[in-house]
């Protein structure tokens, strides 16, 4: 199962939504999480895109 966290994006210290597996403590990209209470519209596209590898691979996520 995944989850959304909010997290500080890789590029820019911008507040970004990461992809995270449950129970971990970093997003799919590697990046660690922020403080909960913030807010973001905008997402991570490297989380998006391992994402979606995940969900292609059957049996694996």
């Amino acid at each position: 199962m995944y989850e959304m966290h909010i997290g500080t994006a890789a590029t820019d210290s911008d507040l970004v939504w990461h992809v995270v597996a449950q129970h971990q403590s970093a997003a799919l990209c590697g990046q660690p999480l922020g403080d909960q209470g913030a807010e973001t519209d905008r997402h991570c596209l490297s989380c998006m895109t391992m994402f979606q590898e995940l969900m292609r691979r059957p049996g694996e996520s």
